[in-house]
C-alpha cells in the first residue's frame, strides 16, 4: 500500500468516524432535547377548555330576575357572534392571512414552525433575531389565555404541547369562532364583529371582500394598521398595502378568483378604502345609579375576601367574563327614576347663582370688575331641586332601588343615594330630624333613660344648657313654637328640636353617638366636632365627609320593622366567573342595635308621623311608619320609613346647599314635600304583596302616666288634661302616683268659744291667712 492509498484511507475513516458521532450525537442531543421539552411540557399549564373558549369575556351585571342589564365597561370591546354570523369571506381572510393550513394540521405547523426556528437561528448569529409568525391560530389563543407573551422556547414549547391538547377536545369550527372573537383589532375592537362596527357601521357578516380583507390585516400589527390614527390618516398606504396582501393570500388560497382579485385591486388604486367609523365605548352605563355602586362593592370584596390587588381585580372585571348577580328590582328601579324626573311629584326648586356678562342696562352696584377687565353680574336662576331615593329588603338586606338623582344624562356623576371611601361621587349630606329616633330617642328608651312616660319640656333652653351643648342660641322649633310640658310620642310625632336636645343631654354624647354609629350614620373622625347639633338635630361637620343618603338612612330605619336588628345592606348576591364557578357570595352580617321592644315603640310612634303629618307617603292599606327631617337652613328634606316589607328614603336639595322654596313661590319648602314620590314608589313596590302589619313582640305593655310628672295620674291630672296613655317596655312603666297633682287642702275651722253676745267681735289683721299647705302652681 502506498503513502497516497493509505492517506485516502485515513480520510474515508474519519468521515466514517465524524458522521457516525455525528449520527450519535445528534441521536443523544434529540433524547436530550426531548427530554427537556418533555419537562417543559409536563410544566405547562392544564389545558381549561372553557377558559379557552371564553377566554377575554367582558364581565355582565344581572337583575334580580337574572336578566342581564349592564356590561362592565373596558378599554376593548367585543360583540361575541356565532362563526355563521361572521360570513365565509371574512373566515377565508383570516385563515388565508394567519394559518392558511387551519383546517389540515393538528394545531402545529411543522412547516411554518421549522421555518420560525431556522430564521431565529440565523437571527441570533446576525444580531436580528425573531420569532414572529410561526403560530397558528390555536396556537395563538392558547399564548393569549394560558401563557406569558415572551419569545422564549420555554413558552413555545409549552404553546406547542397545549395546542395539541387543545385540537383533541375542541373543533376546528369552535377554535376558529374563539379565535375571530377574541383577536385585538385596532382602536378598541376586540373580535371581528365591533371591527366591523367600529371600522364600517354594520355587522360581520355583511362586511365586503375589501373590508374583511382589511380588517384580516391589522392582526399583524392593530396599531400600525389602525386607519383613524394620525400616521395612517397621512399614510394609508401602509393599511391599503397590507389589505393587498390578504387579497394575495386569498387568492393563493383559491379563496377568490382571479376576477373577484383583480376587481378588489382595481378598487383600492382607484378610491382606497371606504371607512364609516363607529364610537364604540360610552362610558355610560344603562344604570348608572346602581350599576356603578354595584361594581364598588365587588371591587372591595374581591380586594377584602379574594386578596387581590387593585390591577388584578380591574383586570378580572374587564376581561374575566364575570357574571355579577346583583339585588336591584329593575320594574321599581325603572319606576323609581320616572316618578323622581316628574318634577309633579318634587315641586321644590331653588335659586342658583350664576354669572351673565354686564350690559350698559345693568346699575353699577350689581356689576362685578374681574382682573382681566370683563365685566359680570351675578343672577340668580330658578332650578329644579334634585332628588334621591332607595329601598331595601331589610330582612335579606338585598338593595331594591338606588336612584341618585333626577337624571342619568351623565356618566360617573354624583350618586346622591350611595356612599363608599372608594366610590368617587359618593354623596353624604346632614340627615335632620332623622336622627332623632336613630341618636336620641331610640337609645334613650333602649337603655332605660327615658320611657314614653317621660316628661318632655317644649320650652326654649335655658342659657346654661345649650351653652354647655355648644349652641351659640336655644334651638328653635321648626315653626318657633312651643307647647311647654308635652309628652315623648308628642314630640317625636311633631319633631320638636327642644325636646330633642334635652333627650340628648340626659342620653350623653358618647351613647348617643354609639347608637348612632351602629345604625350606620357616619360622623366626623374629630369627636370634637360631633354633638348635640349633630346627634340631635341632624346637622354635619363636612358635606361628603359625615352624615347620610338615603341608602343609609333606609338601612337603618329597617331595624324598626326588624326586632331592632341592621342586616348589611347589599348590591349582589354572588359573582361567578366564566366557567360559572362561584368566586364571591356575599352573605350580608346583621347586628342588634336595639332590643326588639324599643324598635316596635319607636315604629308604632311614626305610624302616627305618617299618619298626622305625611298622609301621602301611605298610598295603599299596607302600614307605613317614619320619619320627616329638614336641614338647617331648608337645604335638606328627608323622610326614611318602613313597612312590613321595605325600608326606604327619600331626599330632595340641591347639590349647591341653597335654599328650598316651593315650586312657583318664594315660600320656604318643608319635608312635607318628600311625600309624594315616596308614597308613589312604596305603593309600586308593594302591588301584590299580602297586607300585614309588623308583629308586636312580647315584654310590651300599656301604661298610663301625667306628662308633668311621668307617674300614674290621678283624677286631678285627668282634670288638668295631662293624664296619657302609652307602651312601655315591661318593668318601666311608672309605679307611683302623681305628687304633683293632688286635691287642694282646706283649712281646718278655728274653733270658737262661747262668748257673751254683747261681747266685740275681733278680726284678725289681714296677712296672717295661713296657706302654706295650698298646692302650688306647677
Amino acid at each position: 500500500m502506498n503513502a497516497k492509498t493509505s492517506g485516502f484511507t485515513m480520510v474515508i475513516k474519519t468521515i466514517k468516524f465524524l458522521f457516525i458521532a455525528l449520527v450519535v450525537a445528534t441521536l443523544v442531543g434529540g433524547l436530550y432535547a426531548a427530554k427537556i421539552s418533555l419537562a417543559i411540557a409536563e410544566d405547562a399549564p392544564e389545558l381549561n377548555a372553557a377558559k379557552f373558549i371564553h377566554q377575554n369575556q367582558p364581565s355582565v351585571i344581572l337583575d334580580s330576575t337574572g336578566t342581564q342589564y349592564d356590561i362592565i365597561h373596558t378599554d376593548e370591546v367585543r360583540f361575541p357572534v356565532s362563526l355563521e354570523e361572521m360570513g365565509t369571506t371574512l373566515q377565508n381572510a383570516f385563515i388565508s392571512i394567519e394559518d392558511e393550513r387551519f383546517y389540515k394540521h393538528n394545531g402545529v405547523d411543522y412547516r411554518r414552525t421549522i421555518s420560525v426556528v431556522i430564521q431565529d437561528v440565523v437571527g441570533r448569529i446576525t444580531g436580528n433575531r425573531s420569532m414572529q409568525g410561526g403560530s397558528t391560530l390555536t396556537q395563538q389563543i392558547i399564548k393569549n389565555t394560558f401563557l406569558t407573551r415572551d419569545k422564549e422556547y420555554t413558552r413555545k414549547i409549552k404553546e406547542i404541547f397545549m395546542a395539541l391538547e387543545a385540537e383533541k377536545v375542541l373543533s376546528k369550527e369552535q377554535i376558529l369562532e374563539t379565535y375571530m372573537n377574541g383577536i385585538f383589532l385596532g382602536g378598541k375592537a376586540n373580535g371581528v364583529e365591533a371591527a366591523a362596527r367600529q371600522y364600517f357601521s354594520k355587522s360581520a357578516k355583511d362586511l365586503a371582500l375589501i373590508e374583511a380583507a382589511y380588517i384580516a390585516g391589522t392582526t399583524q400589527s392593530p396599531s400600525v394598521y389602525y386607519a383613524f390614527s394620525d400616521s395612517s390618516k397621512a399614510n394609508p398606504a401602509k393599511y391599503i398595502n397590507r389589505t393587498k396582501l390578504v387579497l394575495q393570500a386569498m387568492l393563493r388560497n383559491d379563496k377568490i378568483t382571479q376576477v373577484e382579485y383583480d376587481t378588489a385591486i382595481s378598487e383600492l388604486d382607484a378610491t382606497g378604502i371606504a371607512f364609516n367609523q363607529t364610537m364604540l365605548i360610552t362610558d355610560k352605563y344603562n344604570y348608572e345609579y346602581f350599576t356603578r355602586p354595584v361594581i364598588d362593592q365587588v371591587k372591595a370584596d374581591l380586594k377584602e375576601k379574594n386578596g387581590l390587588t387593585d390591577e388584578e381585580i380591574n383586570e378580572l372585571l374587564s376581561y374575566g367574563g364575570l357574571t355579577i348577580h346583583s339585588t336591584m328590582n329593575r320594574a321599581a328601579q325603572d319606576y323609581a327614576q320616572s316618578i323622581l324626573n316628574d318634577f309633579n311629584n318634587i315641586k321644590s326648586e331653588y335659586d342658583k347663582p350664576e354669572l351673565r356678562e354686564a350690559t350698559a342696562a345693568d346699575p353699577e352696584s350689581k356689576v362685578k370688575t374681574l382682573n382681566d377687565g370683563s365685566r359680570w353680574v351675578e343672577e340668580k336662576i330658578t332650578t329644579e331641586a334634585q332628588a334621591a331615593f332607595s329601598a331595601v329588603d331589610y330582612k335579606t338586606g338585598q338593595v331594591q332601588v338606588i336612584v341618585g338623582g333626577r337624571n342619568q344624562d351623565a356618566a360617573s356623576g354624583y350618586n346622591r343615594a350611595y356612599y363608599s371611601p372608594t366610590f368617587t361621587n359618593s354623596v353624604l349630606r346632614s340627615i335632620g330630624s332623622t336622627t332623632k329616633p336613630l341618636a336620641v330617642y331610640g337609645p334613650g328608651i333602649d337603655t332605660g333613660k327615658i320611657t314614653l312616660g317621660s316628661p318632655a319640656n317644649d320650652t326654649k333652653l335655658e342659657a346654661t344648657l345649650y351653652k354647655s351643648l355648644g349652641f351659640p342660641a336655644s334651638p328653635l322649633n321648626v315653626n318657633n313654637k312651643y307647647t311647654g310640658m308635652t309628652d315623648i310620642r308628642t314630640a317625636i310625632v311633631n319633631s320638636y328640636n327642644t325636646v330633642s336636645v334635652r333627650t340628648f343631654s340626659v342620653v350623653g354624647k358618647q351613647t348617643s353617638q354609639s347608637y348612632g354609629e351602629k345604625f350606620g350614620m357616619i360622623y366626623a373622625k374629630d369627636t370634637e366636632n360631633v354633638g348635640a347639633s349633630t346627634l340631635a338635630l341632624g346637622s354635619n361637620h363636612e358635606d361628603g365627609k359625615d352624615g347620610g343618603n338615603p341608602l343609609i338612612l333606609a338601612t337603618a330605619y329597617g331595624a324598626f320593622g326588624n326586632s331592632g336588628i341592621v342586616t348589611e345592606s347589599i348590591l349582589y348576591t354572588k359573582v361567578t366567573d366564566a366557567s360559572g364557578n362561584v368566586i364571591l357570595e356575599n352573605v350580608p352580617e346583621s347586628r342588634q342595635v336595639i332590643k326588639p321592644q324599643t324598635a316596635y315603640i319607636l315604629y308604632d310612634i311614626m305610624k302616627d308621623v305618617v299618619k298626622k303629618n305625611v298622609p301621602n307617603a301611605k298610598l295603599t292599606s299596607m302600614p307605613i311608619a317614619g320619619k320627616t327631617g329638614t336641614s338647617q337652613g331648608r337645604i335638606d328634606t328627608w323622610f326614611a320609613g318602613l313597612s312590613p316589607y321595605y325600608s326606604a328614603s327619600m331626599w330632595i336639595g340641591s347639590d349647591t346647599h341653597e335654599e328650598l322654596h316651593k315650586a312657583g313661590s318664594r315660600a320656604v319648602q318643608t319635608s312635607y314635600a318628600t311625600q309624594v314620590a315616596f308614597g308613589k314608589i312604596m305603593k309600586f313596590l308593594h302591588e301584590g304583596l299580602p297586607v300585614k302589619d309588623i308583629t308586636r313582640p312580647g315584654g310590651i305593655v300599656q301604661g298610663s302616666f301625667c306628662t308633668e310628672s311621668g307617674a300614674i295620674p290621678n283624677d286631678y291630672c285627668t282634670a288638668a288634661g295631662t293624664a296619657r296613655t302609652d307602651l312601655f317596655i315591661d318593668g318601666t312603666q311608672p309605679t307611683e302616683l302623681c305628687t304633683i297633682h293632688i286635691p287642694p287642702v282646706e283649712p281646718e275651722p278655728i274653733p270658737v268659744e262661747p262668748t257673751d253676745p254683747l261681747a266685740p267681735v275681733v278680726v284678725p289683721p289681714a296677712g296672717n291667712n295661713n296657706n302654706d299647705n295650698k298646692p302650688k302652681n306647677p
